[in-house]
């Protein structure tokens, strides 16, 4: 019997800036997009009172602008320029995603037994075996693997395993060769942008899935309708606005090297002398020692990528001007200065969706 994996959506209301779970059970979310992306030859806008995705059958094509996916719990798709895919299916059991043009990235944070992840590409399969970081570059017909491990399969030929720093390109004969993982692009480079922002949004989703629901006590109690059997999920973080992933039980580190906290992680480091670790200085040092090889740790804050005074407090959550899904739409000029940290993004404005991303 397969398992089912939850998509936790963590939904904002005026009362409270985290509020229950409600569950979805497939594949492609979409959680961003920047410039001009279309599905199924419709201009895509974000929305915060409700999911937009790609269901089976649908393709999302990013023509001057780029597009970030959720998969199964922790596996994105990123989307290049000039790009498309289609969902062929959108089961978590059986996620298939078919690059028809450009190039995609999918970062691998999590790959449950009974999950299965596969992009196609003409005739050919690829199945996403570990975690890791694969680049699928439809105009050259290659794969690349810069972490992880994917089976590739051809017609009647013997499938192909590449590993890190192997790339194969995806003709009728397979062809395996080396390449320098160093190597990227503008690309590449956006996608760990990216992943740095979703990586920022975990650390207060964490805590608040722990500190909201039906309360946290450091020992397996995540708050009401998170995870389930022991499995991360997708959470919804209004002061960022966007979705963030959150291990179960254990911290994931992206190929790209930022830190994904379970609320066990995250409460113990704002809470390490009540914790597991024991009692006042040691059991802080023991808790932040979760988070001091993440590139961009501030130790004074115990939180990842920037500054806790960056990021939008509680105020600006809740009645007119708020965040994005309170009245009025648009966040506010704080909360854009914080969430939207590192923008840079086209369609950074107040508007609710058009053209931008969330939060961004």
């Amino acid at each position: 019997m397969l398992r089912r994996v939850p998509l936790a959506l963590l939904l904002l209301t005026a009362g409270a800036a985290w509020a229950q779970s409600v569950i979805s059970a497939h594949s492609g979310v979409i959680n961003y997009t920047e410039g001009n992306v279309l599905l199924d030859g419709q201009a895509v806008r974000l929305e915060t009172s409700k999911v937009t995705d790609v269901k089976s059958g649908q393709t999302l094509a990013a023509e001057d602008g780029r597009s970030e996916v959720l998969l199964t719990p922790g596996v994105f798709l990123r989307l290049a320029e000039n790009s498309s895919f289609k969902m062929v299916s959108n089961k978590l059991a059986d996620t298939r995603v078919e690059i028809e043009s450009g190039s995609a990235i999918v970062e691998v944070g999590e790959l449950l037994q009974d999950n299965v992840i596969t992009v196609l590409f003409h005739d050919v399969q690829i199945e996403l075996l570990k975690k890791g970081l694969y680049r699928i570059d439809a105009d050259s017909g290659r794969l690349r693997v810069y972490d992880g491990e994917a089976r590739v399969t051809s017609g009647s030929n013997t499938p192909t395993v590449a590993k890190k720093g192997r790339e194969v390109l995806l003709g009728t004969v397979l062809e395996a060769h080396n390449f320098d993982t160093k190597q990227t692009d503008d690309f590449y480079r956006w996608s760990a942008r990216r992943d740095q922002y979703v990586a920022q949004a975990n650390v207060s989703a964490a805590r608040s899935v722990g500190n909201y629901g039906s309360g946290y006590t450091g020992f397996g109690n995540y708050g009401s309708g998170y995870g389930s059997g022991g499995l991360g999920s997708w959470a919804w973080n209004p002061w960022f606005g966007m979705f963030t992933f959150i291990p179960y039980n254990n911290m994931y580190y992206s190929p790209f090297g930022y830190a994904y906290y379970s609320p066990r992680n995250v409460y113990y480091l704002y809470q390490p002398s009540s914790g597991y670790f024991g009692n006042s200085g040691s059991g802080r040092a023991a808790a932040t020692s979760y988070a001091s090889s993440t590139p961009a740790y501030n130790g004074s804050v115990a939180n990842t990528v920037a500054p806790r005074a960056s990021m939008p407090g509680p105020a600006s959550i809740g009645g007119g001007g708020g965040s994005r899904g309170m009245s009025g739409g648009g966040m506010s000029a704080g909360a854009g200065a914080g969430a939207g940290a590192g923008g840079g993004s086209r369609g950074s404005s107040s508007s609710s969706s058009g053209g931008g991303s969330r939060g961004h």
